[in-house]
């Protein structure tokens, strides 16, 4: 099974209510594809193509039928856990963290021998205490670049006329200027084609298309701050109110608009994550890895 083949029969068990595994004495939140590699070597290969895997440290989790300890690995053995060992057990398997899930490959015992298979396992992705939204962002995309930083923040406020939310400025400083999934493009100070400066004065100038709201610096009016190409915008409702607690508004290409009570961070996160029915948006619908494309700003 090539690595097409094998990412739409993932995709069709992550849409699935639920994960259950067809494979005797498997079961409940992780399934398990069969693959005809000849070699975990191959295996690996192609289970790397399908999460872009190239560059992410590969973890083994359970080595002869028993668990390795690793930390942020599934759980293996014991009730609720992946089974190890003895027939239908795992007996190698390793793999990546990928934010909401666990996605592995390894072998499996079976009546008819050894038998070579890819696993994906749900993932809880929550908030630790004291985490910020920043830190998570990084963790689900696997950033591990340094903070870009750069930014003059006070000439920026004072262009718009506004302070600006924190966690948007930690982004900004965080990731730079791109795009989340080439699906959420953010706005950035200086950034060619995408300067949140011109974007957010140029709004007065098409006022009609943000009805029934004002557009900012109006008092309650909306101020952009990221693009789609799906046409959809992102905007912060904006108000006499703490900036860190605007909400979110999105408009829709039907210019219908759809709120949400959350700071950016957070939004940015669960738009990635999240897939409940509120949280939809395409990127959450697969079980593949999350990134950031940079977009270099100019010198100076």
């Amino acid at each position: 099974m090539d690595a097409s083949a094998l990412r739409a029969r993932l995709n069709d068990a992550w849409r699935a209510p639920e994960l259950h595994c067809p494979l005797p004495v498997h079961g409940a939140g992780h399934v398990c594809v069969p693959s005809d590699a000849e070699d975990l070597a191959e295996l690996e290969r192609v289970a790397a193509d399908v999460v872009d895997g190239a560059g992410r440290p590969v973890r083994a989790w359970v080595v002869g039928g028993r668990a390795a300890g690793v930390p942020d690995g599934p759980p293996v053995g014991g009730q609720g856990g992946l089974p190890i060992g003895g027939e239908g057990g795992l007996l190698e398997l390793r793999g990546w963290v990928l934010a909401e899930h666990w996605f592995g490959y390894g072998v499996t015992a079976t009546a008819d021998g050894p038998r070579r298979v890819v696993i994906l396992a749900r993932r809880a992705f929550t908030r630790p205490p004291g985490a910020g939204w920043v830190a998570l962002l990084r963790q689900a995309t696997g950033r591990t670049e340094p903070d870009r930083c750069g930014v003059d923040w006070a000439a920026t406020e004072a262009a718009l006329g506004t302070a600006l939310p924190g966690d948007y400025k930690d982004i900004v400083d965080a990731f730079g200027a791109g795009s989340f999934d080439k699906y959420l493009d953010l706005l950035v100070p200086g950034a060619p084609g995408t300067d949140l400066v011109s974007w957010g004065q140029d709004m007065e100038r098409y006022a009609d298309l943000y009805r029934p709201y004002p557009v900012h610096p109006a008092p309650g009016g909306v101020l952009i701050w990221a693009t789609s190409e799906q046409e959809l915008t992102f905007h912060w409702l904006t108000g006499p109110a703490d900036p860190d607690d605007w909400p979110v508004m999105v408009q829709y290409l039907d210019g219908e608009w759809q709120r949400f009570d959350c700071g950016t961070g957070e939004f940015v996160l669960r738009l990635l994550t999240d897939r409940t029915s509120q949280f939809a948006f395409p990127p959450s619908a697969g079980p593949f890895p999350h990134w950031f494309a940079s977009w270099e700003l100019p010198e100076g």
